[in-house]
Protein backbone atom coordinates (compact mmCIF):
# COMPACT_ATOMS: atom_id res chain seq x y z
CA UNK A 1 0.00 0.00 0.00
CA UNK A 2 2.83 2.54 0.70
CA UNK A 3 4.48 1.53 -2.80
CA UNK A 4 1.06 2.57 -4.49
CA UNK A 5 0.58 5.63 -2.28
CA UNK A 6 4.17 6.73 -3.61
CA UNK A 7 3.69 6.04 -7.39
CA UNK A 8 0.24 8.01 -6.79
CA UNK A 9 2.28 11.12 -5.36
CA UNK A 10 5.17 10.93 -7.91
CA UNK A 11 2.51 11.06 -10.63
CA UNK A 12 0.30 13.85 -8.92
CA UNK A 13 3.63 15.72 -8.66
CA UNK A 14 4.47 15.16 -12.11
CA UNK A 15 1.15 16.67 -13.59
CA UNK A 16 1.64 19.51 -11.13
CA UNK A 17 5.31 20.40 -12.21
CA UNK A 18 3.65 19.87 -15.45
CA UNK A 19 0.94 22.28 -15.38
CA UNK A 20 2.43 24.95 -13.00
CA UNK A 21 5.54 25.76 -14.97
CA UNK A 22 3.79 25.33 -18.44
CA UNK A 23 3.66 28.95 -18.95
CA UNK A 24 6.91 30.08 -18.08
CA UNK A 25 7.54 31.86 -21.33
CA UNK A 26 5.19 34.86 -20.81
CA UNK A 27 2.36 35.84 -23.53
CA UNK A 28 4.36 38.99 -24.35
CA UNK A 29 7.11 36.86 -25.65
CA UNK A 30 5.02 35.18 -27.77
CA UNK A 31 3.51 37.55 -28.83
CA UNK A 32 6.45 39.64 -29.63
CA UNK A 33 8.81 36.83 -31.67
CA UNK A 34 5.25 36.45 -34.04
CA UNK A 35 5.56 40.24 -34.49
CA UNK A 36 9.01 39.34 -35.36
CA UNK A 37 8.10 37.20 -37.97
CA UNK A 38 5.68 38.98 -40.33
CA UNK A 39 8.22 41.48 -40.34
CA UNK A 40 10.34 39.08 -42.12
CA UNK A 41 7.39 38.38 -44.53
CA UNK A 42 7.59 39.78 -48.06
CA UNK A 43 4.61 42.04 -48.60
CA UNK A 44 1.54 39.87 -49.15
CA UNK A 45 3.05 36.88 -48.59
CA UNK A 46 1.62 33.93 -45.75
CA UNK A 47 3.10 31.83 -43.15
CA UNK A 48 0.52 28.73 -41.84
CA UNK A 49 1.79 26.56 -38.93
CA UNK A 50 -0.01 23.74 -37.87
CA UNK A 51 0.32 22.22 -34.21
CA UNK A 52 -0.70 18.12 -35.75
CA UNK A 53 -3.65 16.87 -36.35
CA UNK A 54 -5.15 13.56 -33.54
CA UNK A 55 -7.85 11.00 -34.91
CA UNK A 56 -8.79 8.48 -32.12
CA UNK A 57 -9.33 9.08 -27.96
CA UNK A 58 -5.70 7.46 -27.18
CA UNK A 59 -3.68 8.87 -29.72
CA UNK A 60 -0.62 10.50 -28.42
CA UNK A 61 0.26 13.29 -30.80
CA UNK A 62 3.53 15.45 -31.11
CA UNK A 63 3.16 19.48 -31.19
CA UNK A 64 4.99 21.11 -34.19
CA UNK A 65 7.80 22.91 -32.23
CA UNK A 66 7.55 26.20 -34.53
CA UNK A 67 3.95 26.21 -33.75
CA UNK A 68 4.49 26.09 -30.03
CA UNK A 69 7.10 28.71 -30.32
CA UNK A 70 5.40 31.03 -31.77
CA UNK A 71 1.59 30.40 -29.96
CA UNK A 72 2.77 28.90 -26.62
CA UNK A 73 -0.15 26.60 -27.32
CA UNK A 74 0.19 22.64 -26.68
CA UNK A 75 -3.08 21.26 -28.28
CA UNK A 76 -4.17 19.14 -31.34
CA UNK A 77 -5.88 20.27 -34.36
CA UNK A 78 -5.20 24.35 -34.09
CA UNK A 79 -3.87 26.32 -36.84
CA UNK A 80 -1.73 29.90 -37.19
CA UNK A 81 -1.93 32.05 -40.21
CA UNK A 82 0.59 35.24 -40.01
CA UNK A 83 0.43 37.39 -43.01
CA UNK A 84 2.94 40.20 -44.45
CA UNK A 85 2.30 43.60 -44.97
CA UNK A 86 -1.13 43.86 -47.37
CA UNK A 87 -0.45 46.03 -50.12
CA UNK A 88 -2.71 45.13 -53.07
CA UNK A 89 -5.38 46.65 -54.14
CA UNK A 90 -8.54 46.29 -52.13
CA UNK A 91 -11.90 45.00 -53.64
CA UNK A 92 -14.75 48.09 -54.26
CA UNK A 93 -16.84 48.64 -51.24
CA UNK A 94 -19.95 46.64 -51.50
CA UNK A 95 -23.50 47.89 -50.00
CA UNK A 96 -21.56 50.51 -48.09
CA UNK A 97 -18.88 48.37 -46.42
CA UNK A 98 -15.47 48.95 -47.44
CA UNK A 99 -13.58 46.40 -47.53
CA UNK A 100 -10.61 45.64 -44.92
CA UNK A 101 -7.07 44.13 -45.64
CA UNK A 102 -6.78 40.72 -44.13
CA UNK A 103 -5.41 40.25 -40.15
CA UNK A 104 -1.77 39.65 -39.87
CA UNK A 105 -2.39 36.48 -37.57
CA UNK A 106 -5.45 34.47 -37.15
CA UNK A 107 -5.74 31.44 -34.89
CA UNK A 108 -7.61 28.61 -35.70
CA UNK A 109 -8.58 26.21 -32.39
CA UNK A 110 -11.44 23.90 -31.33
CA UNK A 111 -14.05 25.17 -29.47
CA UNK A 112 -15.18 24.13 -26.02
CA UNK A 113 -17.18 21.03 -26.25
CA UNK A 114 -19.83 20.34 -22.99
CA UNK A 115 -20.90 17.13 -24.64
CA UNK A 116 -17.42 15.59 -24.38
CA UNK A 117 -16.11 17.93 -21.41
CA UNK A 118 -16.47 15.00 -19.24
CA UNK A 119 -14.51 12.29 -21.62
CA UNK A 120 -11.48 14.73 -23.01
CA UNK A 121 -9.14 17.37 -21.84
CA UNK A 122 -10.24 20.90 -23.29
CA UNK A 123 -7.90 23.22 -24.88
CA UNK A 124 -8.04 27.31 -24.55
CA UNK A 125 -11.27 27.40 -26.67
CA UNK A 126 -12.50 30.62 -29.28
CA UNK A 127 -12.39 32.83 -25.51
CA UNK A 128 -9.61 31.80 -23.99
CA UNK A 129 -7.49 32.35 -26.61
CA UNK A 130 -8.50 35.24 -27.24
CA UNK A 131 -8.45 36.34 -23.00
CA UNK A 132 -5.57 34.14 -22.04
CA UNK A 133 -3.21 34.35 -25.38
CA UNK A 134 -3.71 38.05 -26.42
CA UNK A 135 -5.27 36.63 -30.07
CA UNK A 136 -7.56 39.09 -31.74
CA UNK A 137 -8.49 37.02 -34.17
CA UNK A 138 -9.75 33.49 -33.34
CA UNK A 139 -11.87 31.37 -35.63
CA UNK A 140 -13.18 27.29 -34.87
CA UNK A 141 -10.54 25.09 -36.37
CA UNK A 142 -13.35 23.77 -38.39
CA UNK A 143 -13.54 26.71 -40.50
CA UNK A 144 -9.68 26.10 -41.34
CA UNK A 145 -10.01 24.31 -44.82
CA UNK A 146 -11.94 27.13 -46.36
CA UNK A 147 -9.89 29.85 -45.38
CA UNK A 148 -7.09 27.80 -46.35
CA UNK A 149 -8.38 27.51 -49.84
CA UNK A 150 -9.36 30.84 -49.66
CA UNK A 151 -5.94 32.01 -49.37
CA UNK A 152 -4.09 29.51 -52.29
CA UNK A 153 -6.95 31.38 -54.61
CA UNK A 154 -5.73 34.93 -53.45
CA UNK A 155 -1.75 33.94 -54.85
CA UNK A 156 -0.05 35.05 -52.13
CA UNK A 157 3.45 36.48 -53.13
CA UNK A 158 5.03 33.63 -51.28
CA UNK A 159 2.85 30.81 -49.23
CA UNK A 160 5.26 29.35 -46.33
CA UNK A 161 3.27 26.25 -45.52
CA UNK A 162 4.58 22.77 -44.78
CA UNK A 163 1.72 21.06 -46.56
CA UNK A 164 1.06 17.44 -46.62
CA UNK A 165 2.69 15.35 -48.90
CA UNK A 166 2.13 11.85 -50.67
CA UNK A 167 4.60 9.45 -48.94
CA UNK A 168 5.11 7.74 -52.07
CA UNK A 169 5.29 8.68 -55.80
CA UNK A 170 2.41 6.44 -56.55
CA UNK A 171 0.39 7.28 -53.12
CA UNK A 172 -2.84 8.91 -53.67
CA UNK A 173 -2.66 13.02 -53.09
CA UNK A 174 -2.93 14.42 -49.92
CA UNK A 175 -5.82 16.72 -49.30
CA UNK A 176 -3.26 19.50 -48.89
CA UNK A 177 -1.93 18.38 -52.54
CA UNK A 178 -5.38 18.43 -54.24
CA UNK A 179 -6.36 21.50 -52.44
CA UNK A 180 -3.28 22.88 -54.12
CA UNK A 181 -4.21 21.84 -57.18
CA UNK A 182 -7.07 22.81 -58.00
CA UNK A 183 -6.00 26.31 -56.70
CA UNK A 184 -3.78 26.20 -59.70
CA UNK A 185 -6.39 24.71 -62.04
CA UNK A 186 -8.31 27.70 -60.87
CA UNK A 187 -5.36 29.97 -62.05
CA UNK A 188 -4.00 30.50 -59.17
CA UNK A 189 0.34 31.12 -58.61
CA UNK A 190 1.74 29.85 -55.77
CA UNK A 191 5.12 30.03 -54.30
CA UNK A 192 5.12 27.52 -51.55
CA UNK A 193 8.59 27.37 -49.23
CA UNK A 194 8.84 26.04 -46.47
CA UNK A 195 8.21 27.99 -42.79
CA UNK A 196 11.61 26.72 -41.97
CA UNK A 197 13.48 29.76 -43.84
CA UNK A 198 11.65 32.44 -42.30
CA UNK A 199 11.85 31.52 -38.43
CA UNK A 200 14.73 28.75 -37.65
CA UNK A 201 17.03 31.70 -37.83
CA UNK A 202 15.32 33.07 -34.74
CA UNK A 203 16.24 29.48 -33.00
CA UNK A 204 19.91 30.75 -32.74
CA UNK A 205 19.32 32.27 -30.00
CA UNK A 206 18.01 31.84 -26.76
CA UNK A 207 15.73 34.13 -24.64
CA UNK A 208 16.48 34.34 -20.84
CA UNK A 209 13.01 32.44 -20.00
CA UNK A 210 14.05 29.91 -23.12
CA UNK A 211 16.95 29.01 -20.93
CA UNK A 212 16.16 28.59 -17.62
CA UNK A 213 13.38 25.87 -19.25
CA UNK A 214 16.22 24.45 -20.91
CA UNK A 215 18.37 24.29 -18.09
CA UNK A 216 15.53 22.48 -16.74
CA UNK A 217 15.49 19.82 -19.36
CA UNK A 218 19.10 19.23 -18.89
CA UNK A 219 19.04 19.24 -15.16
CA UNK A 220 16.10 16.26 -15.65
CA UNK A 221 18.32 14.60 -18.08
CA UNK A 222 21.58 14.85 -15.81
CA UNK A 223 19.42 13.39 -13.06
CA UNK A 224 18.83 10.30 -15.82
CA UNK A 225 22.45 9.85 -16.32
CA UNK A 226 23.56 10.07 -12.53
CA UNK A 227 20.58 7.32 -11.98
CA UNK A 228 21.83 5.22 -15.02
CA UNK A 229 25.25 5.47 -13.83
CA UNK A 230 24.61 4.25 -9.80
CA UNK A 231 21.87 1.40 -11.49
CA UNK A 232 23.41 -0.40 -14.20
CA UNK A 233 24.65 -3.78 -13.39
CA UNK A 234 25.98 -6.54 -15.70
CA UNK A 235 23.24 -9.01 -17.01
CA UNK A 236 20.53 -5.61 -17.56
CA UNK A 237 19.01 -5.32 -20.79
CA UNK A 238 19.58 -1.88 -22.72
CA UNK A 239 15.88 -1.06 -22.61
CA UNK A 240 15.78 -2.11 -19.34
CA UNK A 241 18.22 1.12 -18.89
CA UNK A 242 16.32 2.81 -20.94
CA UNK A 243 13.41 2.21 -18.64
CA UNK A 244 15.14 4.07 -15.30
CA UNK A 245 15.93 6.78 -17.84
CA UNK A 246 12.18 7.22 -18.57
CA UNK A 247 10.91 6.95 -15.36
CA UNK A 248 13.48 9.62 -14.02
CA UNK A 249 12.02 11.95 -16.86
CA UNK A 250 8.92 11.31 -16.03
CA UNK A 251 8.63 11.79 -12.42
CA UNK A 252 10.16 15.48 -12.91
CA UNK A 253 7.61 16.45 -14.96
CA UNK A 254 9.27 15.64 -18.47
CA UNK A 255 6.89 12.30 -19.44
CA UNK A 256 8.60 12.43 -23.18
CA UNK A 257 11.93 11.83 -24.79
CA UNK A 258 13.03 14.29 -26.81
CA UNK A 259 14.64 11.86 -29.09
CA UNK A 260 14.83 7.58 -28.77
CA UNK A 261 17.41 6.74 -25.94
CA UNK A 262 20.62 5.45 -27.67
CA UNK A 263 21.86 2.95 -24.98
CA UNK A 264 24.76 1.09 -27.12
CA UNK A 265 26.69 -1.58 -25.03
CA UNK A 266 29.75 -3.30 -26.56
CA UNK A 267 29.20 -3.78 -30.43
CA UNK A 268 26.40 -1.30 -30.70
CA UNK A 269 28.61 1.72 -28.64
CA UNK A 270 30.30 1.76 -32.83
CA UNK A 271 26.66 2.46 -33.91
CA UNK A 272 26.31 6.64 -33.75
CA UNK A 273 22.40 6.12 -33.07
CA UNK A 274 21.80 2.87 -31.77
CA UNK A 275 17.99 2.57 -30.71
CA UNK A 276 17.22 -0.63 -30.66
CA UNK A 277 18.31 -1.14 -27.36
CA UNK A 278 17.90 -4.80 -27.32
CA UNK A 279 21.23 -6.07 -26.40
CA UNK A 280 21.73 -7.84 -22.85
CA UNK A 281 24.94 -5.83 -21.23
CA UNK A 282 27.63 -7.98 -20.14
CA UNK A 283 30.44 -7.36 -17.79
CA UNK A 284 33.48 -5.84 -19.35
CA UNK A 285 31.31 -4.11 -21.84
CA UNK A 286 31.38 -0.33 -22.46
CA UNK A 287 27.73 1.53 -23.07
CA UNK A 288 27.26 4.73 -24.78
CA UNK A 289 23.82 6.41 -23.28
CA UNK A 290 23.29 9.45 -25.55
CA UNK A 291 19.59 10.82 -24.32
CA UNK A 292 17.69 14.03 -23.98
CA UNK A 293 14.56 15.00 -21.82
CA UNK A 294 11.85 16.97 -23.87
CA UNK A 295 10.35 19.51 -20.91
CA UNK A 296 8.33 21.67 -22.72
CA UNK A 297 9.52 21.53 -25.92
CA UNK A 298 13.11 22.25 -24.94
CA UNK A 299 15.67 18.93 -25.42
CA UNK A 300 18.81 18.57 -23.89
CA UNK A 301 21.59 16.19 -25.04
CA UNK A 302 23.91 14.72 -23.31
CA UNK A 303 26.36 12.03 -23.67
CA UNK A 304 28.11 10.00 -21.30
CA UNK A 305 30.54 6.65 -21.49
CA UNK A 306 30.48 4.09 -18.99
CA UNK A 307 31.39 0.73 -18.12
CA UNK A 308 28.94 -1.51 -17.46
CA UNK A 309 30.73 -3.01 -14.23
CA UNK A 310 31.73 0.04 -13.02
CA UNK A 311 35.32 0.16 -13.56
CA UNK A 312 37.15 0.69 -17.01
CA UNK A 313 39.18 -1.57 -18.32
CA UNK A 314 43.15 0.17 -18.91
CA UNK A 315 42.00 0.07 -23.14
CA UNK A 316 38.41 1.60 -22.73
CA UNK A 317 40.31 4.18 -20.16
CA UNK A 318 42.75 5.02 -22.89
CA UNK A 319 40.22 5.79 -25.25
CA UNK A 320 38.22 7.73 -23.00
CA UNK A 321 41.08 9.86 -21.76
CA UNK A 322 41.62 11.36 -25.25
CA UNK A 323 37.81 11.84 -26.14
CA UNK A 324 37.46 13.68 -22.77
CA UNK A 325 40.55 15.72 -23.45
CA UNK A 326 38.91 17.20 -27.20
CA UNK A 327 35.17 17.64 -25.18
CA UNK A 328 37.41 20.00 -22.67
CA UNK A 329 39.38 21.76 -25.14
CA UNK A 330 36.78 22.35 -27.78
CA UNK A 331 34.93 24.06 -24.27
CA UNK A 332 37.33 26.01 -23.60
CA UNK A 333 37.51 27.83 -26.96
CA UNK A 334 33.65 28.50 -26.70
CA UNK A 335 32.64 31.99 -26.52
CA UNK A 336 31.03 35.14 -29.08
CA UNK A 337 32.81 35.94 -32.10
CA UNK A 338 35.21 32.15 -32.95
CA UNK A 339 33.30 30.55 -35.79
CA UNK A 340 32.18 27.10 -34.46
CA UNK A 341 34.42 25.36 -37.41
CA UNK A 342 37.46 26.50 -35.61
CA UNK A 343 35.80 25.28 -32.19
CA UNK A 344 35.49 21.54 -34.09
CA UNK A 345 39.29 22.51 -35.68
CA UNK A 346 40.52 22.39 -32.25
CA UNK A 347 38.71 18.69 -31.20
CA UNK A 348 39.62 17.34 -34.38
CA UNK A 349 43.51 18.03 -33.61
CA UNK A 350 43.09 16.61 -30.13
CA UNK A 351 41.38 13.32 -31.20
CA UNK A 352 44.35 12.95 -34.10
CA UNK A 353 47.39 13.29 -32.11
CA UNK A 354 45.43 11.32 -28.87
CA UNK A 355 44.90 8.72 -31.60
CA UNK A 356 48.68 9.07 -33.30
CA UNK A 357 50.10 8.96 -29.92
CA UNK A 358 48.37 5.46 -28.77
CA UNK A 359 49.50 3.94 -31.88
CA UNK A 360 45.58 3.62 -33.36
CA UNK A 361 46.48 5.72 -36.72
CA UNK A 362 49.79 6.36 -38.48
CA UNK A 363 49.21 9.71 -39.71
CA UNK A 364 46.68 12.45 -38.46
CA UNK A 365 44.89 12.64 -41.26
CA UNK A 366 43.71 9.45 -40.79
CA UNK A 367 41.42 10.08 -37.43
CA UNK A 368 38.67 10.66 -39.30
CA UNK A 369 38.38 6.44 -40.03
CA UNK A 370 37.44 6.70 -35.92
CA UNK A 371 35.76 9.92 -35.76
CA UNK A 372 33.16 10.13 -38.20
CA UNK A 373 30.48 12.73 -37.45
CA UNK A 374 30.31 16.84 -36.43
CA UNK A 375 31.24 18.06 -33.10
CA UNK A 376 28.11 19.56 -32.26
CA UNK A 377 24.47 21.23 -33.31
CA UNK A 378 22.20 23.73 -31.76
CA UNK A 379 19.64 22.03 -29.12
CA UNK A 380 16.89 23.93 -27.39
CA UNK A 381 13.20 23.80 -29.96
CA UNK A 382 12.17 20.68 -31.31
CA UNK A 383 13.34 22.32 -34.48
CA UNK A 384 16.23 23.63 -33.47
CA UNK A 385 18.91 20.90 -34.68
CA UNK A 386 19.32 21.76 -37.93
CA UNK A 387 19.94 25.38 -37.50
CA UNK A 388 23.34 26.52 -39.02
CA UNK A 389 25.88 27.33 -36.43
CA UNK A 390 28.15 29.65 -37.85
CA UNK A 391 30.12 32.08 -35.51
CA UNK A 392 28.69 31.77 -32.13
CA UNK A 393 26.70 34.46 -30.53
CA UNK A 394 25.79 35.07 -27.19
CA UNK A 395 22.61 33.14 -25.92
CA UNK A 396 23.36 30.33 -28.30
CA UNK A 397 23.23 26.66 -26.73
CA UNK A 398 25.45 24.32 -28.72
CA UNK A 399 26.37 20.16 -27.92
CA UNK A 400 30.29 19.48 -27.51
CA UNK A 401 30.67 15.86 -28.47
CA UNK A 402 33.74 14.32 -29.80
CA UNK A 403 33.94 10.50 -29.71
CA UNK A 404 36.18 7.99 -31.31
CA UNK A 405 34.68 4.52 -32.59
CA UNK A 406 37.09 1.75 -33.11
CA UNK A 407 34.70 -1.22 -34.84
CA UNK A 408 37.20 -4.02 -34.62
CA UNK A 409 37.51 -3.90 -30.64
CA UNK A 410 33.92 -3.03 -30.75
CA UNK A 411 34.84 -0.01 -27.94
CA UNK A 412 32.85 3.45 -28.65
CA UNK A 413 33.48 6.58 -26.85
CA UNK A 414 31.18 9.53 -26.42
CA UNK A 415 31.25 12.64 -24.51
CA UNK A 416 28.61 15.03 -25.17
CA UNK A 417 28.18 18.40 -22.97
CA UNK A 418 25.09 20.90 -23.57
CA UNK A 419 27.12 24.31 -23.16
CA UNK A 420 25.56 27.89 -23.28
CA UNK A 421 26.86 30.60 -25.11
CA UNK A 422 27.55 33.65 -22.40
CA UNK A 423 28.50 37.46 -23.28
CA UNK A 424 31.84 36.99 -21.87
CA UNK A 425 32.36 32.86 -22.59
CA UNK A 426 30.66 29.85 -21.57
CA UNK A 427 28.50 27.76 -19.04
CA UNK A 428 28.49 24.21 -19.40
CA UNK A 429 24.56 23.66 -18.38
CA UNK A 430 25.09 19.91 -17.93
CA UNK A 431 28.45 20.12 -15.24
CA UNK A 432 26.91 18.53 -12.89
CA UNK A 433 27.01 14.96 -14.69
CA UNK A 434 30.54 13.60 -14.01
CA UNK A 435 32.69 12.81 -17.04
CA UNK A 436 36.13 12.09 -15.41
CA UNK A 437 36.93 8.82 -14.97
CA UNK A 438 37.44 8.54 -11.15
CA UNK A 439 34.32 10.60 -10.22
CA UNK A 440 32.47 8.30 -12.52
CA UNK A 441 33.37 5.08 -11.01
CA UNK A 442 32.60 6.69 -7.38
CA UNK A 443 29.49 7.58 -8.44
CA UNK A 444 28.86 3.97 -10.23
CA UNK A 445 29.71 2.05 -6.74
CA UNK A 446 26.50 3.75 -5.38
CA UNK A 447 23.39 2.17 -5.04
CA UNK A 448 20.76 3.07 -7.84
CA UNK A 449 17.58 1.44 -8.67
CA UNK A 450 17.36 -2.44 -8.65
CA UNK A 451 15.09 -3.56 -11.21
CA UNK A 452 15.04 -7.10 -10.02
CA UNK A 453 12.80 -5.76 -7.54
CA UNK A 454 10.19 -5.18 -10.31
CA UNK A 455 10.41 -7.81 -12.20
CA UNK A 456 7.85 -10.33 -12.81
CA UNK A 457 8.58 -13.97 -12.12
CA UNK A 458 8.35 -15.88 -16.08
CA UNK A 459 5.73 -18.65 -15.90
CA UNK A 460 6.99 -21.94 -17.26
Amino acid sequence: MKALKLQILLFALSLILCNTQLFSQSTEEFKHRRQEVISKLEPNSVLILRSGNVSGTFAFPRIGGFFYYLTGINETNASLVLRGEHTRPLPPARFGVKPQAPPSEVLFVTPHNPVTADWDAQGFGIEGAKEELGFMHVKPSGEFDDYLGEILLSSPEVLYFDYDKSKYLDSPLTEDEQRINKAREKGAVLDIQSPALVIAPFLRTKSPAEIDILQTSVNIASEAHRTAMKSIQPGMYEYQLQAIIRYVYSINGAPAAGFPCIIGSGPNSVILHWMENSRKMEDGDIVVVDIGADYQFYWSDITRTIPVNGKYSPRQKEIYEIVLNANEEAIKMVKPGVPFSEVSKKADEVLAEGMLKIGLIDDKKDFKKYYFHGLGHHIGLINARGVELGTLEAGMVITIEPGIYIREEELGVRIEDDVLVTDTGHRVLSASVPKKVDEIEKLMSEKGIDISDHLIRQTQ
